[in-house]
């Protein structure tokens, strides 16, 4: 049987291999039978195999119907920093902090939002659609399912913030001094090569609030995600 991840995997490089130009997803929700994109820029011109509504904000195709479309391997992983964020009533939901447009903040019950900022970074060096990812993670305790740079200040990783094409930084607490000199430069790029993830972020274009029950308020969607 095969796993979720390797269904959404299949089902966003289905995309991907169907479309001129890939759509701006900001949400993912994998469903018993479909899997339905939440668009950021609404399209009404999906590919053959997807259907639109909410006025192109939606888009919708059947598992069935996704198993056998065409892949490409040869194009890129279409969205790599994709994560999980609990469950709705669709199915589990999963959020593209690439959509995010500037910095990404986690607020709410502390504690737990490290927790599940803790869990993306995890998610995005294992991920089959994260396999290129380079994550840093800023004053996050080790651990052995993290594939990516730990460090106690960015400054520790500067080398690796040169890389041509990115990645995503997540920091365990608001960064001061230089490493939020650092955050300010990379965010003002014109174009923006590092998504960075906040903790108790101070200003953040997208704010995520975790609940003390452990749900998630996205923003995004009217219902919150809860946790699996």
């Amino acid at each position: 049987m095969r796993s979720g991840a390797w269904t959404v995997d299949h089902a966003l490089r289905a995309l991907a291999t169907g479309c001129a130009v890939l759509p701006a997803v900001g949400a993912v929700v994998l469903g018993p039978e479909s899997v339905r994109l939440r668009l950021t820029t609404p399209g009404e011109t999906p590919p053959p195999g997807w259907t639109a509504s909410d006025q192109g904000r939606t888009w919708e195709a059947s598992l069935h119907q996704l198993a056998n479309a065409p892949v490409d391997d040869r194009i890129p992983e279409p969205y790599p920093l994709l994560v999980s964020a609990g469950v709705v009533d669709g199915g589990r939901l999963l959020l593209n902090l690439a959509e995010a447009g500037g910095l990404v903040g986690v607020e709410g019950d502390l504690e737990l939002a490290r927790g599940l900022v803790r869990s993306w970074s995890r998610r995005l060096t294992t991920s089959p659609w994260s396999a290129r990812v380079r994550a840093i993670r800023v004053g996050f305790p080790p651990d052995s399912d993290f594939n990516g740079w730990d460090v106690a200040r960015l400054v520790e990783a500067a080398a690796e913030l040169d890389d041509p094409y990115g990645g995503v930084l997540l920091f365990a607490e608001q960064p001061h001094g230089r490493d939020a000199y650092q955050v300010e430069r990379l965010l003002a790029e014109p174009a923006r090569r590092w998504t960075v993830v906040v903790v108790g972020a101070v200003e953040a274009t997208w704010r995520l609030t975790v609940g003390v029950d452990g749900t998630l308020d996205t923003g995004m969607l009217a219902e919150p995600a809860r946790a699996a």
